[in-house]
């Protein structure tokens, strides 16, 4: 936390490529969505490639990597930033 402001942290653009014949039969929507989870920002679908863009925080990835259906994380571009802290309910 920087002077109370936020929580800092890494992030990693990513490109997930998802194997449209895996066992869990796992779709593109099913696979973003569980990046999503995982506090994702889902960028894009690419469909007629089977390619998810997201940013997610960095200790994160082997998470995604893990998930099946997914057979390769390519990052793109690492970065450090701040998170602002959600306001106190009232």
């Amino acid at each position: 936390m920087i002077d109370g402001l936020g929580r800092d942290m890494w992030m990693s653009d990513i490109y997930v490529v998802v194997d449209r014949r895996n066992a869990d039969r796992n779709s593109l929507e099913d696979i973003a969505s569980a990046i999503s989870s995982l506090g994702a920002t889902v960028v894009s679908l690419d469909e007629r490639c089977h390619v998810i863009e997201a940013a997610i925080p960095v200790d994160e990835i082997p998470t995604v990597r893990a998930m099946e259906g997914v057979s390769y994380v390519r990052s793109i571009f690492n970065y450090f930033a701040e998170q602002p802290v959600p306001p106190k309910a009232a």
